[in-house]
């Protein structure tokens, strides 16, 4: 994914001397959206994870996107197919943009939501009776 991504740092790259000195910038800066953005690193990194930083125009392969999602690439090529993720042509290479990907999954968190709701209002409702309103079942179709 390092191709797209506008910067990469692994998790074992950052010395204690600089955790130390981010750390005193973060204490200094923390209201401010750089802090923030530096104690989510700092996070990440003491969870001993790798981060990559991509811009919102920047473009994934359906790999990349596939990983980034931690899917598999066929399961991610069934939503293009469906028309549920953006994508275009580069030449005979599909390209999707880090924007759309973004729009991709909160769409899916925002729908996975509205069931997890359903299916919650649903196990309290006696038997017999309809689980999901009408309302409910179009608001999930729509997604």
């Amino acid at each position: 994914m390092s191709t797209a991504a506008i910067a990469h740092l692994g998790a074992n790259e950052i010395s204690q001397a600089e955790f130390a000195r981010v750390q005193q910038f973060i204490e200094e800066n923390h209201d401010s959206a750089v802090g923030v953005f530096l104690q989510r690193v700092l996070s990440a990194h003491a969870d001993g994870v790798d981060v990559d930083v991509f811009a919102d125009d920047a473009e994934l392969t359906p790999n990349q996107a596939a990983e980034f999602l931690k899917m598999s690439r066929p399961h991610l090529l069934s939503f293009i197919e469906n028309g549920d993720l953006s994508f275009h042509w580069v030449g005979t290479h599909r390209r999707i943009k880090m924007s759309d990907l973004h729009e991709f999954m909160s769409a899916r968190e925002a729908g996975a939501e509205v069931l997890a709701n359903a299916l919650h209002e649903s196990s309290k409702t006696p038997r017999g009776a309809s689980p999901l309103e009408q309302e409910e079942i179009n608001e999930l179709k729509e997604l």
